[in-house]
């Protein structure tokens, strides 16, 4: 029986993709696993893998082409199996992305009556996009106070006049600062954010994290630690596993994070799936590899997150508060371990290495009461290695 290969969405939010190249031709051979294409969103490069054995028997989607998220770009079959494709342009929606894939479509259906397309020409709504001018910014001076290209052209110099002024410079926003610009925002806007703030005792996970190393050779960070601790929790408490899309919370059976990596002009979260179930050892080159991959724009596998862990402590801050990444449920920001004096059986101080751990949940969708037992349950994780 023939099996699609759909675009991936590659990131909320995303609602098309870019084929880039393709690795097979078709009548090819082909392992499930394989690396078969390329394609590109305004986030990234992801390599798309076969997902299942055979030949590749029709590319729908050449190279060059756009075509929605979920969309088919390929049919794997058996060799001579004769390709069935009624339904150019879709394809069978996994399970677990039956809710954003109508929410794609909703937003599609809504763009086509953007009351944009009626104020402002076509050539300048692609001249506001390649500059990065809104339009609610722009006057319009066609008929009916139309924007046309010129009125945009007009406005870039009147900007560009305005930092000369200033004594600085401006560029156009890259995809993937305008993606963040507008995924942040949304966030902040929408979202009723609930914070909780602990300090865990990191000293005895750093110590057996050390003996660890020095056994097997792994390299495990303090990232890792913290993940592992975070999809421990994830496990225990399943009602935060979830996603706030629409008017419904979805909770999803595995326990996927995202891990913030940092990027010269952003920020990428690849996902790592089922870090419950991983050694330590297992975990920290899974994340290691996926932050490889990141910083050189490449994001393999498209598994939906509910959680995210954002470390900046190895840049000095003591803590902070994140900003969720939509629709997930939750977002962990890390800060810096530093020696601090620490009151012991409550009469002794010693010093030890604390963590500062700032939670952030959607409101929406977690009560303060079970933020509250997650995060502890984390320090929990966290100031027993054995759990680990």
């Amino acid at each position: 029986m023939a099996t699609n290969i759909i675009m991936p969405q590659g990131g909320q939010d995303i609602t098309e993709g870019l084929v880039v190249r393709w690795f097979k031709k078709e009548g090819e051979p082909l392992r499930r696993g394989e690396v078969i294409c390329e394609v590109e969103t305004e986030k990234a490069v992801f390599e798309v893998e076969a997902p299942v054995d055979g030949v590749l028997l029709k590319i729908v989607a050449p190279a060059g082409t756009k075509v929605p998220v979920f969309a088919v770009i390929g049919i794997i079959g058996a060799p001579g199996e004769a390709v069935d494709f009624d339904l150019p342009g879709t394809a069978p929606a996994p399970a677990g992305h039956a809710i954003e894939i109508a929410a794609i479509r909703r937003r599609a259906a809504d763009r086509t009556g953007d009351p944009e397309k009626n104020i402002a020409s076509g050539r300048a709504r692609r001249l506001a996009s390649e500059k990065g001018v809104a339009l609610s910014d722009v006057s319009g001076s066609g008929p009916g106070g139309r924007i046309v290209a010129k009125d945009i052209l007009l406005h870039v110099e009147k900007r560009k006049l305005s930092v000369e002024a200033l004594r600085g410079r401006s560029t156009s926003l890259s995809p993937m600062r305008r993606t963040i610009a507008r995924r942040m925002g949304q966030s902040k806007q929408t979202i009723p954010h609930f914070y909780a703030t602990v300090s865990a005792d990191v000293t005895a996970v750093l110590e057996r994290r050390d003996r660890l190393q020095r056994e097997t050779g792994a390299d495990i960070s303090v990232t890792d630690l913290i993940l592992k601790a975070t999809a421990l929790a994830l496990r225990a408490f399943p009602a935060m596993n979830c996603r706030f899309q629409g008017d419904q919370i979805v909770w999803l059976e595995d326990v996927n994070i995202g891990m913030a990596v940092m990027l010269e002009d952003g920020v990428m979260v690849p996902v790592l799936t089922r870090v419950d179930q991983l050694s330590l050892g297992d975990l920290a080159q899974r994340s290691a590899e996926a932050a490889t991959n990141a910083r050189a724009g490449k994001q393999i596998g498209m598994e939906p997150a509910c959680f995210t862990v954002s470390n900046l402590g190895m840049l000095g801050v003591d803590g902070f508060t994140a900003i969720i990444n939509p629709p997930e449920a939750g977002i962990l920001a890390v800060g810096k371990i530093e020696k601090r004096p620490v009151v012991k059986n409550e009469d002794e101080i010693g010093i030890r290495s604390m963590l500062t751990l700032t939670l952030s949940v959607d409101h929406r969708a977690v009560d303060g009461a079970l933020a509250a037992r997650f995060i502890t349950r984390i320090q929990h994780h966290l100031e027993n290695p054995d759990i680990l």
